[in-house]
């Protein structure tokens, strides 16, 4: 399985979702680690870098040709990402841990934020993606172009379809709000990946791509050390800022680690650990938060004092450790690894 994986994928997929565990690990064992300038740069990268690297890789599925292909496509969706939403949340969180308000599905569905909302956040963007795929396939026949443009059109009508729903539910609903706001991310990533080879045919496309990562690394320092992308309000131009902030820091530093990808990477130290983060990185978002912060004071410090740092560091290192022994241990029994992550394959 891993052998037919973009290895590079993996690593950057690895290094978003080591930056969400950072990222709860700070603001649960310090105080006031979400106004530190740290902070502001893992919560403009971790979730925004994965979204658009799911996005990405895109690239490499096999296009829906028929009604059975989509329903098949939907189907491994919901495995992969509903399944193990609906198991952590009633049973893991539910029934073993005795958290009484994941056995509270009206509760649950309008307090995603609370759980694991990234499952449905990712499940509905990949629907939405999905079948506006398959119908621009069968509107535009054989016009690429035209295929990629009723892409849009038909995905942006998922975004208002789903802000529809909001009008009666809420943005609060099942992470509209979040699915929302992630929903370009996700498409801005399958349109690079759509055009980056044909770009890089061009006789000056490596420079392209060049000049794009640093205006993007300029443009993201000059938003970040102005801005605290966490604090701004979800409204207007602060949302505008706010996805600035976060796509030019995405591909600058995608960008950036690209050079470090030179077919030596597994003398790299660390490399080989941040591929296998990558692999697992769904495993990781659901395990890490029983392990978060086990380590702790009774009077919090601050994130910025060196006791604070150093109870980050310690918890970081006790949680990741902790989190790759559990998941090591689930994948090795295909029945837990299929209920627990919705994978069955070995």
């Amino acid at each position: 399985m891993v052998k037919d994986r973009n290895q590079f994928v993996d690593i950057m997929r690895g290094i978003a979702m080591l930056l969400v565990v950072l990222g709860h690990t700070m603001t649960g064992c310090t105080t006031g680690a979400e106004k530190s300038f740290l902070f502001n740069i893992v919560w403009s990268l971790q979730i925004p870098m994965f979204i658009l690297i799911s996005g990405y890789v895109t690239r490499y599925s096999r296009g829906i040709s028929d009604a059975s292909g989509l329903w098949k496509y939907i189907k491994r969706r919901t495995i992969a990402y509903l399944l193990p939403w609906v198991v952590w949340s009633f049973l893991v969180r539910g029934i073993i841990l005795g958290q009484s308000n994941f056995l509270n599905i009206q509760w649950l569905l309008w307090h995603m934020d609370f759980g694991y909302w990234f499952l449905a956040a990712i499940w509905t963007i990949s629907v939405i993606f999905g079948i506006s795929t398959f119908t621009a396939k069968k509107i535009g026949k054989d016009s690429v172009i035209k295929q990629q443009v009723l892409t849009l059109i038909l995905y942006v009508v998922g975004m208002a379809i789903l802000a529809g729903v909001s009008f009666f539910t809420g943005l609060s609903f099942f992470a509209i709000k979040l699915t929302l706001y992630y929903m370009p991310f996700y498409f801005a990533g399958y349109l690079y990946g759509q055009y980056r080879e044909k770009i890089l045919e061009l006789k000056c496309g490596k420079t392209i791509i060049d000049i794009m990562i640093i205006c993007c690394l300029v443009g993201w320092i000059f938003i970040i050390t102005r801005y605290h992308s966490y604090a701004l309000p979800d409204n207007g131009m602060a949302i505008v800022v706010r996805a600035l902030c976060s796509i030019t820091g995405c591909v600058a530093v995608c960008g950036l680690c690209k050079g470090l990808f030179t077919g030596t990477e597994k003398k790299l130290v660390g490399m080989a650990f941040l591929n296998w983060c990558g692999v697992h990185s769904l495993e990781i978002y659901l395990t890490h938060d029983l392990f978060l912060n086990l380590i702790k004071t009774k009077v919090l410090p601050s994130a910025e004092s060196v006791q604070g740092v150093a109870m980050i560091a310690v918890n970081y290192i006790v949680t990741v450790a902790l989190v790759c022994v559990v998941v090591v241990l689930l994948n090795a029994n295909k029945i837990s690894r299929l209920i627990l992550f919705g994978n069955s394959k070995d």
